[in-house]
Protein backbone atom coordinates (compact mmCIF):
# COMPACT_ATOMS: atom_id res chain seq x y z
CA UNK A 1 0.00 0.00 0.00
CA UNK A 2 1.40 3.35 -1.01
CA UNK A 3 3.78 2.27 -3.78
CA UNK A 4 1.55 3.95 -6.37
CA UNK A 5 0.29 0.83 -8.17
CA UNK A 6 -3.10 2.26 -9.05
CA UNK A 7 -1.98 5.80 -9.87
CA UNK A 8 1.00 4.72 -11.97
CA UNK A 9 -1.04 1.92 -13.55
CA UNK A 10 -3.71 4.36 -14.73
CA UNK A 11 -1.04 6.68 -16.17
CA UNK A 12 0.73 3.78 -17.90
CA UNK A 13 -2.51 2.50 -19.41
CA UNK A 14 -3.20 6.00 -20.76
CA UNK A 15 0.32 6.23 -22.25
CA UNK A 16 -0.07 2.86 -23.99
CA UNK A 17 -3.77 3.16 -24.89
CA UNK A 18 -4.53 -0.01 -22.92
CA UNK A 19 -7.27 -0.86 -20.46
CA UNK A 20 -6.56 -0.42 -16.76
CA UNK A 21 -8.04 -2.55 -13.98
CA UNK A 22 -7.29 -2.27 -10.27
CA UNK A 23 -7.99 -5.77 -8.97
CA UNK A 24 -9.20 -4.52 -5.58
CA UNK A 25 -11.69 -2.17 -7.30
CA UNK A 26 -12.76 -5.00 -9.61
CA UNK A 27 -13.44 -7.20 -6.58
CA UNK A 28 -15.36 -4.42 -4.86
CA UNK A 29 -17.51 -3.94 -7.97
CA UNK A 30 -18.14 -7.66 -8.27
CA UNK A 31 -18.76 -8.45 -4.59
CA UNK A 32 -20.11 -5.10 -3.41
CA UNK A 33 -17.65 -4.83 -0.52
CA UNK A 34 -14.11 -3.51 -0.27
CA UNK A 35 -11.24 -5.96 0.26
CA UNK A 36 -10.78 -4.53 3.77
CA UNK A 37 -14.44 -5.19 4.60
CA UNK A 38 -14.32 -8.70 3.12
CA UNK A 39 -11.27 -9.48 5.26
CA UNK A 40 -12.89 -7.97 8.37
CA UNK A 41 -16.17 -9.85 7.88
CA UNK A 42 -15.10 -13.11 6.24
CA UNK A 43 -11.38 -13.41 6.98
CA UNK A 44 -8.28 -13.19 4.85
CA UNK A 45 -8.55 -16.78 3.60
CA UNK A 46 -11.95 -16.05 2.05
CA UNK A 47 -10.68 -12.80 0.57
CA UNK A 48 -7.70 -14.58 -1.02
CA UNK A 49 -10.07 -17.10 -2.62
CA UNK A 50 -12.19 -14.27 -4.05
CA UNK A 51 -9.04 -12.49 -5.20
CA UNK A 52 -7.77 -15.63 -6.96
CA UNK A 53 -11.05 -16.08 -8.80
CA UNK A 54 -11.12 -12.41 -9.80
CA UNK A 55 -7.55 -12.51 -11.11
CA UNK A 56 -8.24 -15.61 -13.19
CA UNK A 57 -11.45 -14.03 -14.54
CA UNK A 58 -9.65 -10.86 -15.61
CA UNK A 59 -6.73 -12.69 -17.22
CA UNK A 60 -8.94 -15.16 -19.09
CA UNK A 61 -11.22 -12.35 -20.28
CA UNK A 62 -8.26 -10.45 -21.72
CA UNK A 63 -6.71 -13.54 -23.27
CA UNK A 64 -9.98 -14.26 -25.04
CA UNK A 65 -10.45 -10.70 -26.30
CA UNK A 66 -6.79 -10.14 -27.09
CA UNK A 67 -6.97 -6.73 -25.42
CA UNK A 68 -3.88 -5.42 -23.68
CA UNK A 69 -4.21 -4.67 -20.00
CA UNK A 70 -2.46 -2.91 -17.16
CA UNK A 71 -3.52 -4.65 -13.96
CA UNK A 72 -2.78 -3.26 -10.49
CA UNK A 73 -2.62 -6.04 -7.92
CA UNK A 74 -2.82 -5.84 -4.16
CA UNK A 75 0.52 -6.39 -2.44
CA UNK A 76 -0.52 -9.81 -1.13
CA UNK A 77 -1.83 -11.21 -4.41
CA UNK A 78 1.51 -12.54 -5.58
CA UNK A 79 2.14 -14.16 -2.19
CA UNK A 80 -0.39 -16.92 -2.98
CA UNK A 81 1.77 -19.58 -4.65
CA UNK A 82 -0.58 -20.60 -7.53
CA UNK A 83 -1.29 -16.93 -8.30
CA UNK A 84 2.42 -16.12 -8.18
CA UNK A 85 3.07 -18.72 -10.83
CA UNK A 86 0.21 -17.40 -12.96
CA UNK A 87 1.41 -13.79 -12.61
CA UNK A 88 5.07 -14.51 -13.29
CA UNK A 89 4.42 -16.85 -16.22
CA UNK A 90 1.51 -15.14 -17.97
CA UNK A 91 2.17 -11.44 -17.41
CA UNK A 92 4.99 -8.96 -17.45
CA UNK A 93 5.04 -8.32 -13.73
CA UNK A 94 6.43 -4.97 -12.56
CA UNK A 95 7.55 -4.46 -8.97
CA UNK A 96 7.18 -0.86 -7.83
CA UNK A 97 9.96 -0.75 -5.26
CA UNK A 98 9.35 1.87 -2.61
CA UNK A 99 11.43 2.44 0.50
CA UNK A 100 9.91 2.23 3.94
CA UNK A 101 10.65 5.92 4.47
CA UNK A 102 8.85 6.88 1.26
CA UNK A 103 5.84 4.73 2.20
CA UNK A 104 5.63 6.50 5.56
CA UNK A 105 5.82 9.87 3.79
CA UNK A 106 3.08 8.94 1.31
CA UNK A 107 0.80 7.22 3.81
CA UNK A 108 1.44 8.56 7.31
CA UNK A 109 -1.70 6.72 8.49
CA UNK A 110 -0.12 3.37 7.80
CA UNK A 111 1.79 2.47 4.68
CA UNK A 112 3.03 -1.09 4.95
CA UNK A 113 6.48 -2.37 4.11
CA UNK A 114 6.76 -6.12 4.54
CA UNK A 115 10.33 -7.54 4.30
CA UNK A 116 8.95 -11.10 4.00
CA UNK A 117 7.43 -10.17 0.64
CA UNK A 118 10.61 -8.71 -0.87
CA UNK A 119 12.12 -11.97 -2.22
CA UNK A 120 8.84 -12.70 -4.00
CA UNK A 121 8.44 -9.15 -5.34
CA UNK A 122 12.00 -9.28 -6.65
CA UNK A 123 11.02 -12.16 -8.98
CA UNK A 124 9.13 -9.64 -11.14
CA UNK A 125 10.31 -9.16 -14.71
CA UNK A 126 10.89 -5.45 -14.07
CA UNK A 127 11.69 -3.48 -10.93
CA UNK A 128 11.07 0.26 -10.91
CA UNK A 129 12.10 2.44 -7.97
CA UNK A 130 9.33 4.90 -7.15
CA UNK A 131 10.97 7.02 -4.44
CA UNK A 132 10.73 10.72 -5.27
CA UNK A 133 8.81 10.10 -8.51
CA UNK A 134 5.32 11.13 -9.51
CA UNK A 135 2.93 8.46 -10.86
CA UNK A 136 3.47 9.94 -14.34
CA UNK A 137 7.25 9.58 -14.02
CA UNK A 138 6.88 6.00 -12.81
CA UNK A 139 4.55 5.22 -15.74
CA UNK A 140 6.98 6.74 -18.25
CA UNK A 141 9.85 4.77 -16.71
CA UNK A 142 7.87 1.52 -17.02
CA UNK A 143 6.84 2.32 -20.61
CA UNK A 144 10.45 2.92 -21.64
CA UNK A 145 11.60 -0.27 -19.93
CA UNK A 146 8.84 -2.27 -21.64
CA UNK A 147 9.90 -0.88 -25.01
CA UNK A 148 13.57 -1.66 -24.29
CA UNK A 149 12.62 -5.24 -23.41
CA UNK A 150 10.36 -5.46 -26.49
CA UNK A 151 7.43 -6.32 -24.24
CA UNK A 152 5.11 -3.85 -26.00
Amino acid sequence: MGSGKSAAGEKLAALLGWEFIDLDSYIEGKIGRSPELIIAQDGETRFRAIEAEALRDVLVMHQLTGENLILALGGGTIMTRPLRRLILEQTCCVYLKTSEEELRRRRPEGGRWDPERLPVYEQAALTVITDGKTPQEVAEDIRLRLIENKTV
